[in-house]
């Protein structure tokens, strides 16, 4: 039973979260639709493919999910096709079509003409001297009119010429075309034949011209002459195919935008022919290039992934000439630039990767958006900077200097993966906005530079995820229960209590109320308890714990309480070279140390009394919720309190809230020392049920979480308490996740609740 209580606790705790790579980068679940479905209104999506794709069942299956447009990697090339004049081998083209036509897939041809994969016969002799333009032309209407006229029925569209436009840089009286053989024989002309044929054997196919770096100035202005020219001439040319070998560096989106509208000055179908993003600096169709390394960095997938989101921004916003968009190759295993590059949006084991996630669930209403140029400075910069800043829509812009850098990510989030890629200025500053707007609230971030860990320099600094991260508020609309006002404040002070189970002292931040000091006055505790990553200064720091006190004080909502705020021992859990988990301590004897009755006996400790759970071996979840902290918290720090601040020392004038995982170990910790706490309170933390509290005489139970990690769990498990007669409120923050604004609304709904 508690193993099904734990798991459901850690699917509220992490079932919100997209990426959560503090505990490490989750399995994408296998999609139920594909990318052809969320791009239905776009444009068609498409992948080469070769024999195996075509024949193994998990790989057909994942072809006819996820795309609408079939492209023959090698198969349909010249030299596969006609190795030997005259002699077609067409097994391997026909097994694909075939594969096409069964599943009612389009199919584009790849390729007519290209001077590599191309049989020698179709330009030069047996002497190895090139052919007359007669024969050479002769050549190759006998190989167009066989491969166009056996494939007409299935193929919708043809790749005539391939790479036929000359490199950078083109010199002053240099050709802008390929000195390739058949520019040799025929020039230009060849071109112009190459389309008049394949338009002779089916008019109905779409017929493109296909070229790499195709979004690089210069080259994109010679490909666009090149259709031109073809076009004033009469050339049945319709569209220009865009290979898309790009890089995680390169190019900039802005190239693609502008080659698109140049093309489409000229044609009226543009299609991404042969997409792939790399992890490195090559780009282009050269067959020379960087194997990659053997892994791939968070940073590295980062960059991929906003390279491949811009990317599709982009080609959404020229739908009205962009046709479809054909990844080259299935998955990385089949990749032409091998499986570390990490090329494609599926892995080596045919799995989605966040790019995929990224490139498939993008938000219509974003790419036409309109970013208000309203931002100011955050309010947790550190005096005069003045980035990052926030806008009144919720965006973030950010600006790190690093004039020799070559790539600068804001990572947002406790660790986590993903995040906003700057890009580089002319004055070597680095500048992004968020691509929308981000939840309100505070958010942890820090800088990752040419795959190093940093953080921003023009922020304060705030603990979490075991280590200080920047930290960046979006102000909310409801901030004002949290704001600094002219109101009574009461203290936070840190405190120092010897931990005998730990061999050394811990520390607390204690919160009193503005009146302590004025009166003899004895106060209920809450006991309130950060997440993973974080320390005993969340609470008061990145929660603002102490001001939502004061307000709701001073305001009259709540009768004061004191809080005490320490460090709950989870981080250790997952650190590498963390120790083993502290042992709790067992029950004592009767009449010993610490038994009921006795001196130093557990606060509030009755006969009878549940004996402090074992610990469980070290590692994982079970040294985070079993690592001696329920000993600290009950048998050291409660004592050490009570002996030294003016507090109800009884069990239903205390209670034991957290969140994230501190709500894990509150559920753990109240359920095992249920003489200890009269009230519960899980923030993001997982919920109760009614048959595991019904003998611990629990006085009251709140459970809340955003509205964005689960919330029916929450409501559920509320009614269903409330249904068994416990006084039990259930909280959803609205339009909130996994983060500071979600418990601070809840702290704010659950103190009043507290002690009545």
């Amino acid at each position: 039973m508690k193993r099904i209580l734990l798991a459901g606790m850690c699917a509220l705790l992490f079932g919100a979260l997209p990426s959560f790579a503090q505990f490490g980068q989750r399995a994408i679940p296998t999609p139920t639709d594909g990318l052809k479905d969320a791009y239905k209104d776009y444009f068609l999506i498409g992948a080469s493919v070769n024999n195996r794709n075509v024949t193994e069942a998990e790989q057909m299956a994942l072809i006819k999910r996820e795309f609408n447009s079939i492209t023959a990697e090698n198969a349909m090339k010249p030299q596969p096709t006609e190795p030997r004049k005259g002699e077609f081998n067409w097994e391997d083209a026909d097994r694909i079509a075939n594969f096409c036509r069964q599943n009612g897939i389009k199919m584009r041809g790849h390729t007519l003409m290209w001077h590599s994969q191309i049989g020698t016969w179709m330009y030069q002799d047996e002497n190895g001297k090139l052919l007359s333009k007669e024969e050479f032309y002769a050549n190759m209407k006998h190989h167009i009119d066989a491969v166009v006229n056996r494939y007409k029925d299935v193929v919708y569209a043809w790749d005539v010429v391939n790479e036929a436009v000359a490199d950078s840089p083109v010199r002053p009286g240099q050709s802008e075309l390929r000195n390739s053989p058949m520019f040799q024989i025929a020039g230009e002309e060849f071109i112009y034949k190459a389309f008049e044929y394949a338009h002779a054997a089916d008019p109905k196919a779409l017929l493109f011209y296909n070229d790499y770096n195709d979004a690089e100035p210069a080259k994109s202005q010679r490909i666009y002459n090149l259709v031109k020219r073809m076009k004033d001439a009469g050339v049945p040319v319709d569209g220009i195919g865009m290979q898309g070998h790009y890089n995680i560096y390169g190019p900039e989106m802005s190239d693609v935008d502008a080659a698109i509208t140049l093309y489409s000055q000229v044609v009226k179908h543009i299609h991404i022919t042969e997409l792939d993003i790399r992890v490195n600096q090559d780009m282009g169709g050269g067959l020379r290039f960087n194997q990659g390394a053997a892994q791939t960095a968070d940073w590295e997938r980062t960059l991929q992934q906003d390279q491949y989101v811009n990317l599709f921004k982009v080609l959404r916003k020229h739908k009205d000439v962009v046709d479809c968009v054909t990844f080259w190759n299935v998955s990385d295993r089949d990749s032409w630039l091998g499986a570390n590059n990490y090329p494609l949006l599926f892995d080596t084991d045919y799995r989605p990767k966040q790019s995929y996630l990224a490139v498939k669930g993008f938000d219509p209403k974003l790419d036409n958006a309109v970013i208000k140029e309203d931002f100011v400075p955050s309010e947790l910069n550190q005096p005069g900077q003045q980035y990052p800043m926030v806008n009144s829509q919720g965006y973030a812009r950010f600006k790190v200097i690093a004039p020799k850098a070559q790539s600068v990510i804001v990572s947002l989030g406790l660790g986590g993966s993903g995040g906003t890629v700057l890009h580089k200025a002319e004055d070597g500053s680095w500048m992004g906005t968020t691509a929308g707007p981000m939840d309100e609230g505070f958010h942890y971030y820090h800088l990752t530079v040419d795959g190093g860990v940093l953080n921003d320099p023009g922020t304060n600094n705030y603990y979490g995820s075991t280590r200080w991260e920047s930290g960046i508020e979006i102000p909310a609309h409801d901030a004002d229960f949290y704001a600094m006002k002219n109101v009574p404040h009461g203290k936070v002070q840190q405190v120092l209590f010897w931990s005998e189970s730990t061999n050394q002292n811990r520390a607390a931040w204690v919160y009193t109320p503005p009146q302590y000091d004025k009166n003899k006055k004895k106060y209920p505790v809450l006991y309130l308890q950060h997440g993973w990553g974080e320390n005993e200064y969340a609470w008061w720091n990145q929660g603002h714990a102490n001001l939502i006190m004061d307000n709701l004080i001073a305001e009259g909502k709540i009768e004061p309480f004191i809080i005490v705020m320490t460090y709950g021992m989870t981080n250790e859990g997952f650190r590498p070279g963390a120790m083993p988990a502290a042992p709790a301590r067992p029950a004592a004897a009767p009449g010993a140390p610490g038994a009921p009755g006795a001196p130093g006996a557990r606060p509030g400790a009755a006969p009878g009394a549940r004996p402090a759970q074992q610990a469980r071996p070290a590692g994982g979840m079970g040294m985070m919720l079993n690592n001696g902290f329920e000993t600290v918290l009950c048998d050291e720090l409660i004592p050490y309190i009570d002996a030294n601040f003016r507090t109800i020392a009884k069990k239903n004038s205390r209670a034991m809230a957290g969140l994230s995982m501190g709500g894990m170990e509150t559920h753990s910790i109240t359920l095992a020392r249920p003489e200890v706490f009269g009230w519960y309170g899980l923030l993001s933390g997982g919920t109760y049920n009614p048959d595991e509290v019904k003998d611990t005489g629990v006085k009251g139970i709140f459970i809340g979480c955003g509205s964005k990690e689960g919330p029916d769990q929450i409501r559920n498990a509320a009614k269903a308490l409330q249904d068994a007669g416990y006084n039990a409120m259930g909280y959803v923050s609205e339009g909130t996740a996994h983060e500071f604004l979600t418990w601070r609304r809840c702290l704010y709904q659950m103190a009043p609740m507290l002690f009545k």
